[in-house]
């Protein structure tokens, strides 16, 4: 049942009536927050009208309806024509489209961005490394069969290669971890067209992580890390003209690592 609040309900005196000001924006927004929160609305919830925001607010309904859209692109609330606004199960909407529109400017951050999936990745792999079953595995096998015809025969693979990574992990449970793998999957793949290379063998991006599932199915963490570091190496290679690798990467590929100057090695 939606709870819909109004203003002789006595959870309305956290509505505070606003002063006008070259701020007013942002105050509705964070009254409209505190309102969420505290009269403890969930997704789906509706909130209360726009007139009767703007009646508890002392404000105008204009205010309203502009500081509403704002909290809809930060992806809060959701504004449904005939029905009115609700409330936004919990999402990453303001992140991809602030990392999208930066990266436009921006394309050597696409290394610093793929180096941050990569740790996210290689951090649960490991533990789907643990927990994946069989009948996973056998699936993701499936769709690397029809990912290779599909890369013998030319044809674009993308959505093969999405499906793959977010299959990794889904035995995991985490929705927010799959949400941010997309996130950076959606980001790269919307980099500028000169900023990426294409690849130049796409059957062999189909064996690199045929071989991550082979270390899967051996149940073999360390193997499997190592590989899907090698493939991340190898999308590093395809952005390097516009996005030349960090010194920390360069240290990874390399397979050194930073130590203090007075440790001897071996």
């Amino acid at each position: 049942m939606d709870r819909t609040p109004g203003s002789n309900d006595p959870a309305s005196s956290t509505v505070k009536r606003l002063d006008r000001g070259p701020l007013l924006k942002r105050a509705i927004q964070e009254q409209v927050k505190d309102l969420i929160t505290q009269r403890a609305l969930g997704p789906g919830d509706l909130l209360p009208s726009e007139g009767q925001l703007a009646q508890d607010l002392g404000v105008s309904r204009g205010s309203v309806r502009e500081a509403i859209k704002s909290l809809e692109s930060l992806g809060i609330v959701e504004v449904r024509h005939g029905d009115g606004v609700r409330v936004r199960e919990f999402n990453f909407d303001s992140v991809f489209d602030f990392l999208s529109f930066g990266l436009v400017f921006q394309p050597t951050r696409a290394a610093e961005i793929l180096q941050i999936r990569e740790w996210l990745e290689l951090a649960a792999l490991g533990e789907a490394a643990a927990v994946i079953t069989e009948a996973e595995l056998d699936q993701i096998e499936a769709l690397l069969v029809a990912w290779q015809k599909k890369a013998a025969a030319g044809e674009p693979t993308s959505a093969e290669d999405r499906s793959f990574h977010r299959m990794l992990y889904a035995s995991l449970g985490n929705a927010s971890l799959l949400s941010l793998i997309d996130i950076f999957w959606v980001v790269y793949h919307a980099l500028p067209a000169y900023a990426v290379r294409d690849d130049a063998d796409p059957q062999a991006t189909v064996q690199a992580h045929r071989d991550i599932l082979e270390a899967l199915r051996k149940r073999d963490p360390v193997l499997a890390r190592q590989r899907m570091s090698s493939h991340f190496g190898n999308i590093q290679q395809r952005i390097s003209a516009v996005a030349p690798p960090s010194r920390a990467q360069q240290h990874m590929k390399s397979g050194t690592k930073s130590r203090p100057k007075h440790v001897a090695t071996a």
